[in-house]
């Protein structure tokens, strides 16, 4: 398979140093491969990484990576407060460059299959690989987390994996896995309150179920230390699964509004992990009313660092 893949392998422990680097160290170094960054969130007690690569390169790396993770995390012991159900809790699988989404998707089957063949860990796909309308996105999956799956998937068959027994690995619980069309916008925004259930009001106001923006389920609000001055404060983490259709732009504004309500002033937004630029160039047309940009030129036309790109390659 040619061309080149982006995923988002995200691991449930970002607290011990030593784990994060171990489980890291099955991303560095190879060839055909780059570790673009790793984020470890105390707060949430998860480790998110970013890696781009050719396919088979990066399926090796996931494969030893996955491996040293359900080594190290016991789930039993793991109680962070971002939702997710096993010690590898998601990879999701992008297409990057000179490859197709039926390229990912078939990349993201064989992987679930070997992921479970070699560590007997069973497997939920999602997006475009999903069995079943409710788990193209990740919300009806980690329903209940780990801990609540690990119990109803006994009795439930509804909750059952797609690939392996209805139980989970008795310490390293279970992995979703698939293909997605266009890569995630993960954005945070930080709101100058402590008080728990006022971030939480504000991701049901944006939550695509109740009312929110359609390409928005994964949402959620959570106490976080904030970065820059230590001081602590509560966040509003948002997962938007087709971030052009529905702009970071318009996702900060309104909970922008809707803190006010509060009297709750936006400490500062959070991009998490990579986004494309297109998303970025949309931010910016919005705020400084932009017209030439997509005037008579095409953006990415009008952007140096896409020319030097294409000469490069």
């Amino acid at each position: 398979m040619a061309g080149y893949i982006l995923t988002d392998p995200n691991f449930s422990d970002g607290t011990r140093e030593d784990v994060i680097e171990k489980i890291m160290d099955q991303l560095r170094g190879r060839d055909g491969v780059k570790l673009i960054g790793y984020e470890p969130d105390a707060d949430f007690d998860r480790l998110p990484a970013e890696v781009l690569g050719r396919p088979e390169a990066v399926r090796d790396a996931l494969l030893d990576a996955a491996g040293k993770a359900y080594e190290l995390i016991d789930m039993d012991q793991q109680h962070g407060r971002h939702p997710r159900i096993g010690a590898v809790d998601t990879i999701e699988i992008y297409p990057a460059k000179g490859i197709t989404i039926e390229d990912c998707v078939e990349f993201a089957e064989e992987l679930g299959q070997e992921l479970y063949n070699r560590y007997d860990v069973p497997i939920y796909y999602t997006g475009k690989n999903a069995r079943r309308p409710d788990r193209e996105g990740l919300t009806a999956i980690r329903k209940g987390n780990y801990e609540g799956l690990k119990e109803s998937v006994l009795v439930d068959p509804e909750r059952a994996p797609d690939i392996g027994p209805a139980k989970l690995h008795p310490t390293a619980g279970a992995t979703i896995v698939g293909a997605l069309e266009e890569h995630d916008a993960y954005f945070n925004v930080v709101l100058d309150t402590t008080d728990l259930d006022i971030a939480k009001k504000l991701a049901r106001a944006v939550r695509g179920k109740h009312g929110g923006f359609f390409n928005i389920q994964g949402v959620i609000g959570l106490p976080q230390t904030h970065r820059r001055t230590g001081q602590a404060c509560t966040v509003v983490s948002c997962e938007i699964s087709n971030p052009l259709q529905t702009p970071i732009h318009r996702v900060f504004n309104l909970l922008k509004a809707e803190a006010a309500r509060y009297g709750v002033t936006v400490l500062a937004g959070q991009v998490c992990g990579t986004i494309s630029a297109e998303v970025l160039v949309q931010t910016a047309e919005w705020y400084l009313q932009l017209e030439g940009i997509n005037g008579p030129w095409d953006y990415k036309t009008q952007i140096i660092e896409n020319h030097l790109f294409e000469l490069e390659n």
